[in-house]
């Protein structure tokens, strides 16, 4: 008789969920209309109508969120007008953009930014894919609340 592995280690209860199917099962759109009248104290009618959008999470959803790839896109484009704006502000109240400094801590400016985003791909490449295996093994106990990983 072989034992059953999908069995929370903690409580011995048979009633978990991989985090996967917490997370997708969590998730909802949201899409509602709302109407009102009423009458105000001068005695005019007013009507209202309001429009609902959005996306609904359960708790249980939000604890079992996937890990996410770390964005190197937005960082090259917040980064870049970060740099062109910000220190060409600094730059043009300092009166440093006449001088040749202003070109170096531009360089320097960037090549921070490309070490951060070089940083961000290696983590997306390396560390990312252990994290989103783990948690496809994750799983939690409906009874006690118990998180733990299975091996198949």
């Amino acid at each position: 008789m072989s034992q059953n592995v999908y069995i929370c280690p903690y409580c011995q209860s048979e009633n978990i969920q991989s985090y996967n199917i917490a997370y997708a099962g969590g998730v909802s759109s949201v899409n509602g209309v709302t109407t009102g009248v009423g009458i105000g104290m001068n005695g005019r009618v007013g009507v209202g109508i309001g429009n609902t959008v959005g996306t609904q999470q359960t708790a249980l959803s939000m604890m079992a969120e996937p890990p996410k790839k770390k964005s190197t896109t937005g960082l090259f484009i917040k980064g870049t007008l970060g740099i062109y704006f910000g220190l060409g502000i600094v730059f043009l109240v300092s009166g440093l953009s006449k001088s040749n400094w202003s070109l170096v801590i531009y360089i320097v400016a960037y090549a921070i930014l490309v070490y951060n985003i070089h940083r961000r791909t290696v983590w997306n490449r390396e560390v990312y894919p252990e994290l989103r295996r783990d948690w496809e093994h994750t799983y939690i106990c409906l009874r006690c609340g118990n998180k733990f990983r299975l091996e198949y």
